[in-house]
């Protein structure tokens, strides 16, 4: 398989979102797929659980709002607004931190333990209540006629599934690291953050392709730097060894392993709805080890409405030339060219 010839494609969410996922709600109006702006207030709306519901917000009022208590008498749609700044990263990190940290005090691991919690329970089926429909399938479809190929590799850091739901059904695929390849020409998509329809059981992550399978508390890795951690005993040099929470089964290394082995022998990558957030440490480090490692930077293709502003956050933070970057305002555009004409772009 020629490493020239193959191509990354990066899925952040505002793919979802560009690509028209919608919930469905009474009245017979939709909801778009929540993004870093409007996450808290879509996915407090959407929360099954009344008591996850409250949890959530009175620990996103204290802790990042610096309120003594939430403010109950207002009105629940104008405290949801109210939480709209809070960094979902941010969160996650604090959370991950509060967790696994030493010397954090009993009742806040207890506290943040229980937000966890809460969050993974209601994420699967908040973000479950977002499939694929008729504008995605017509995106995604004319996505794959215009530029996938079978070598070629998805990494989608989106939780949802609307881009594996808005495949043809003929089209053969599979979750690299998590389920067995048995087509030669089946298309890799590797999910570095989880998914709603991955399940872990016993230290084993198990796909669930039928939405009524869906699992009640989904694998999450949190989109945080903290993406593997030890949290077991320390051995008799002091290094924690165990399994970190982040870092459930061990496939999840394996998907990352195999999704930075991409990077590293891909011509192109090519960024959908990723906005390249400061607080994905993680991310970033092996950006940066991989360009390190490759004879030649690779073509970079940003596909966002805000491509402009990320073509020059790249080049600050990781020194890549500008005749390396190509930029499109959105996937529609982006669909309009085939493959061979966006690689043209850069000879």
């Amino acid at each position: 398989m020629s490493g020239e010839r193959r191509i990354v494609y990066f899925l952040g969410a505002g793919a979802s979102l560009g690509a028209g996922a919608v919930a469905k709600i009474q009245g017979g109006g939709a909801v778009a797929i929540p993004t870093q702006v409007t996450f808290w207030e879509i996915f407090l709306r959407f929360v099954k659980k009344t008591k996850n519901r409250q949890d959530i917000e009175n620990f996103l009022f204290r802790y990042f709002l610096n309120y003594q208590k939430t403010p109950n008498r207002t009105k629940a749609l104008a405290r949801r607004k109210q939480l709209s700044p809070i960094d979902v990263e941010e969160v996650f990190t604090f959370l991950s931190e509060r967790n696994n940290a030493p010397g954090v005090s009993p009742q806040l691991r207890s506290r943040t333990t229980k937000i966890w919690d809460a969050l993974i329970e209601e994420i699967g089926q908040v973000f479950g209540r977002f499939p694929a429909n008729k504008r995605t399938r017509s995106v995604y479809q004319r996505f794959k006629r215009q530029h996938l190929r079978s070598r070629d590799t998805i990494v989608s850091f989106n939780y949802d599934v609307v881009f594996e739901g808005s495949l043809p059904n003929s089209t053969k695929w599979y979750y690299e690291g998590i389920e067995n390849d048995h087509e030669s020409q089946s298309l890799r998509i590797l999910k570095p953050h989880g998914s709603i329809n991955w399940e872990e059981i016993e230290k084993e992550i198990v796909c669930r392709r039928k939405p009524s399978q869906y699992p009640e508390h989904p694998t999450v890795i949190a989109p945080t730097h903290l993406k593997f951690v030890g949290v077991g005993e320390p051995g008799d040099d002091g290094v924690r060894t165990g399994i970190g929470y982040l870092n459930q089964a061990a496939q999840i290394p394996d998907v990352w392993a195999a999704m930075e082995r991409e990077m590293r022998e891909a011509k192109a990558w090519v960024f959908i709805g990723y906005s390249f957030p400061s607080s994905d440490l993680y991310f970033a480090s092996i950006l940066r080890s991989t360009l390190a490692t490759r004879r030649v930077d690779p073509y970079i293709v940003i596909v966002n409405p805000d491509s402009m502003a990320i073509r020059h956050r790249i080049q600050g933070r990781f020194s890549v030339s500008d005749d390396r970057i190509r930029t499109f305002p959105d996937l529609q555009t982006f669909n309009q060219i085939q493959r061979s004409q966006m690689l043209r772009m850069f000879q």
